[in-house]
C-alpha cells in the first residue's frame, strides 16, 4: 500500500524571503499602475488565485478587464529576477528537507507529490532554482482552485489515485490552512514550524504531527508509515 506525501512549498521546503510577493507587486505595478498592491493581504497558506482576487477587489480592478496570462507571465519573470538576488539569511531550502525527500525518494512504499497554493510555473521557478522540482512526480497547483481545500482531490486525480485511502495521504505544511485541507479530507496532517507560525500555534491547530524543522521527523519512512498504519 502506497502513502502519498504532498508538500506544501513556501516556508516548508524553501524560503524565498518575499521573492514571490515582490513578484508580483512588480508585475501589478507595471501593468496596472498598483503599487505595493499586496500590502495588508495575508498570503501564508492562500492560493494565488484568491490572493488576485483579493487584489483586484481593493484595487478596484476588474477581473474580467485583466489579462490573466500577461499578468502571470509577467509575475513568473519578475519572480526568476528576484529569485538571483537573495534576501535574508533564512533564504533557501530548510532544515531536514533534502534529506526527508532522498529518504521517502528512495522508499518505493511513497509518492511524493506537491500541494500548493503557488501557480504552477510559480512553483516550478520557485523548485527548479533550488534544485528540488524534479523531486515531484505531480501537485496540485493555485490554478486549480481559488479554496486550498479543494486541492487534495486534484491532487489525488493527478496521481490516478482516486478513490485512494485518505488515510494514506500525508498533507506536510507550515499554516493552519495546510492542516484543514488535509482534514477537511480524512487526510493526515504534518505541520512544520519553518513558515510564518509558530510551533504552539501549529499545535493547536490539531495537527495530527507537529515539528519544529522536519528534522525532528526523522526517521522520516518509519513515522509517515506509522502515522498512515502501513
Amino acid at each position: 500500500m502506497s502513502v502519498l506525501v504532498l508538500f506544501d512549498i513556501d516556508g516548508t521546503l524553501i524560503r524565498t524571503e518575499g521573492a514571490g510577493v515582490r513578484g508580483m507587486d512588480a508585475a501589478l505595478e507595471r501593468l496596472h499602475g498598483c503599487r505595493r498592491a499586496l500590502d495588508g493581504i495575508p498570503v501564508s497558506g492562500r492560493t494565488d488565485r484568491a490572493i488576485l482576487a483579493e487584489i483586484f477587489d481593493r484595487q478596484g480592478i476588474d477581473p474580467s478587464s485583466v489579462d490573466l496570462d500577461e499578468l502571470l507571465e509577467r509575475y513568473v519573470a519578475s519572480l526568476a529576477e528576484e529569485l538571483r538576488e537573495p534576501r535574508g539569511p533564512r533564504f533557501g531550502v530548510l532544515p531536514g528537507v533534502v534529506e526527508a525527500l532522498d529518504a521517502l525518494g528512495g522508499d518505493p512504499r511513497f509518492r511524493l507529490g506537491l500541494l500548493t497554493g503557488n501557480i504552477r510555473r510559480g512553483a516550478e521557478v520557485k523548485l527548479a532554482h533550488f534544485g528540488l522540482w524534479e523531486r515531484f512526480d505531480f501537485g496540485a497547483f493555485g490554478d486549480d482552485h481559488v479554496d486550498r481545500r479543494d486541492l487534495v482531490p486534484v491532487a489525488l486525480d493527478e496521481a490516478r489515485a482516486v478513490g485512494f485511502d485518505p488515510a494514506h495521504v500525508v498533507v506536510v505544511g507550515d499554516t493552519p490552512l495546510d492542516v484543514d485541507c488535509a482534514h477537511a479530507h480524512g487526510a493526515r496532517a504534518v505541520a512544520v514550524a519553518t513558515g510564518e507560525y509558530p510551533y504552539d500555534a501549529l499545535v493547536r491547530t490539531g495537527a495530527d504531527v507537529a515539528v519544529r524543522t522536519l528534522d525532528e521527523l526523522h526517521p522520516w519512512n518509519e513515522r509517515l508509515a506509522a502515522l498512515c498504519g502501513v
